[in-house]
């Protein structure tokens, strides 16, 4: 088999090329409570402002971190632009940003946290919080999913 020399040198520099890598998927509000309550997990919500410089801090260099990314896969991560949602800004009653605001898998609050969090801090928050979380909880979203599941089968048989 030959192979050309841009062939060769495509390969070349495939394989030298870092893999990608893992980063925080991040959800708006209502994708994530739905995804957080199909997979029975824990929520991280993010209240953040464009203009706030600790949360854009955090974006560049807290959430990156791989030790965060790491902790994170076990949470939804669920960003909320506080100058677009104000609704739910207002439901959870925050005044400052950041605020990171943890829920257990049925949408209760666990911890919350005021303030910048470096790497190291958001990796103990997480930890923190992640022993808070009752084993037992059934997801929030769960029942009600398989709720409308089961009506749903009913009535198209009607």
């Amino acid at each position: 088999m030959k192979i050309s020399g841009i062939a060769l040198f495509s390969i070349l520099v495939a394989a030298s090329m870092p893999a990608a890598s893992e980063t925080v998927q991040w959800h708006v509000y209502e994708e994530g409570i739905l995804a957080a309550g199909t997979a029975n997990k824990p929520m991280l919500l993010d209240f953040y402002a464009d203009w706030c410089s600790p949360c854009v801090a955090m974006e560049e260099g807290t959430y990156p971190d791989k030790r965060v990314v790491s902790e994170m896969k076990d949470f939804v991560a669920i960003k909320i632009d506080t100058q677009k949602r104000i609704d739910i800004e207002t439901r959870y009653g925050i005044a400052y940003y950041p605020t990171v605001v943890f829920l257990d898998p049925k949408g209760k609050e666990i911890t919350r946290y005021i303030g910048y969090l470096g790497p190291e801090e958001m990796v103990e928050e997480i930890k923190r919080s992640r022993s808070q979380i009752p084993k037992e909880t059934p997801g929030f979203e769960s029942a009600f999913l398989l709720s409308a599941f089961i009506i749903f089968k009913l009535f198209k048989y009607y």
